[in-house]
This record gives C-alpha cells, structure tokens and sequence, in this order.
C-alpha cells in the first residue's frame, strides 16, 4: 500500500490544477477546476479563491468536499472536508505571484482566501494499479 500512496503523492506535487467538487443550494455536486498551492500529498490541499464566489458560499453551507487530481491515466480521488482561511499569515504564506491578476489588492485583498482541504477518503488508480481507504 505504501508504494501506491508514494506514487500518489508524487503525482500531487506535479499538478498544478485539480477539479474540485462542492455541494450545491440545490444538493446537487458542482465542480470546477481550481489551481493548487503547494501540493504535499494526499493528507491535505490547498487552494486559493475568492470569497465572493460561490465556491465559498457553499463550502460555508457544506464543507462536504471532493479533490480529483488526473494525470496521465492516474486518478487520485479525496474525499475530505474544507476550511475557509482568511488570516492574514496564511494568505500571506500561500501567495503566489500571478494571483495579482485575480486579486488586485495583493495578498491584503479582503476578496483573497485559502481553503484548506482535510481528506478523510482516498479511491486511487495509479500505474494500473488501485486502492480505496481511510486516513
């Protein structure tokens, strides 16, 4: 099991993007694409987006999230909860450079957050290979 979680792990810390998927007002799932910061692994992501957005508003009503990372035939699925951050040290921590195009405020811009993802589930497929579990 060790060797799938260490390929899994090394193909997170490649993607740049993920497809998160959300809850929506109505109870059904609702998914897009958001770019990932700083990928460890499969225990926790993050990501950036903005607080106005209705990402955030239905992470506010459900935090009930799923993270899909593809890449090359792998699939690596997490099944987790969110967080919304919005201190100024972990916006600060997270900023990259381009998100000055998005948030015209800098890392201060009141619009700018971080969602933190906690997983709770992990399905993998990854070099022909598979494995479903809990952290």
């Amino acid at each position: 099991m060790n060797a799938i979680i260490e390929k899994a792990n090394g193909i997170i810390k490649t993607c740049e993007e993920a497809y998160v998927g959300v809850i929506d007002e109505a109870g059904f799932p609702s998914v897009s694409t958001v770019s990932v910061i700083k990928p460890e692994g499969i225990s926790e992501v993050y990501f950036s987006t903005g607080l106005e957005g209705n990402k955030v508003k239905r992470l506010s009503k459900n935090n009930r999230t799923s993270i899909c990372f593809c890449k090359r035939g792998s699939n690596i699925t997490l099944v987790g909860k969110a967080e919304i951050l919005t201190d100024q040290p972990t916006k600060s921590k997270f900023w990259l450079n381009w998100f000055s195009e998005i948030y015209e405020g800098g890392e201060t811009d009141p619009n700018y957050c971080i969602i933190k993802f906690t997983t709770k589930r992990v399905s993998l497929w990854v070099g022909n290979e598979g494995a479903e579990f809990e952290l």
